[in-house]
């Protein structure tokens, strides 16, 4: 069984990229849905892609810390399929803390905060996740929209998830260090379906790293391939 408290120090690994197709692509990636989130409403988030070109002799590649955020934000756009949502304030989280995320409510039209609550520990493996009593059905009503985000901060960009919180809300989230490269028309921190990508994307999971790297190749008949090391 994957002892995620492994992941506690920082340590990057690396998700090398081959195209063998016969035409450019950009290759996203996005992190798998971690356990302790609603069962429905988690988006994907990403802003991580890179475009590679067909047999390129350079290297691509993403680099990935084991570093977790939390993140939160406010604007007048619903949390949804389509929408744009870039945190407004980002923490770097460690396994086993908990923190506060402290929504306004309107008037004034105000984006959050997110604080480590001190003193108060999440099992182990997990990270805590409270929202405060912020009023919803009041801001929503007002055009203005609470949202918060799960994920890594990488040097290519942030990859997590993003929903839309509950008042008085109580997630006890559990980390999957595992991602799905994918091609495709996606937009960066356009909230995207988890469900439609883990469906023609490559798996990536902590077991298919060898000393920190794994190769993701994209064949010329359009199918995923994933190899452990660098290839």
């Amino acid at each position: 069984m994957l002892n995620i408290d492994a992941l506690n120090s920082v340590t990057n690994y690396t998700i090398y990229l081959k195209n063998e197709s016969s035409d450019y692509k950009n290759f996203w990636c996005f992190l798998e849905k971690p356990a302790g989130l609603p069962y429905s409403g988690v988006f994907a988030n990403s802003s991580v892609c890179l475009n590679v070109l067909p047999n390129y002799g350079g290297i691509n590649k993403f680099v990935i810390p084991t570093q977790y955020s939390l993140g939160a934000g406010a604007s007048n756009q619903a949390v949804g399929l389509g929408v744009q949502i870039d945190s407004s304030i980002i923490r770097n989280s460690q396994l086993k803390q908990t923190w506060e995320a402290q929504y306004a409510t309107i008037p004034p039209y105000q984006g959050p905060n997110v604080n480590l609550v001190q003193g108060e520990r999440s099992p182990d493996n997990t990270i805590g996740l409270l929202s405060n009593s912020f009023d919803r059905v009041r801001n929503e009503n007002g055009k203005w929209y609470s949202n918060a985000s799960f994920g890594i901060q990488t040097q290519n960009g942030f990859l997590g998830v993003t929903w839309s919180p509950s008042p008085n809300d109580q997630n006890t989230i559990t980390p999957k260090f595992s991602f799905y490269i994918a091609t495709g028309s996606f937009t960066s921190y356009e909230l995207a379906d988890l469900a439609t990508i883990s469906r023609g994307s490559a798996k990536v999971e902590l077991s298919d790293f060898k000393n920190l790297e794994v190769t993701v190749i994209l064949t010329a008949t359009g199918e995923w391939l994933v190899q452990s090391g660098r290839v």
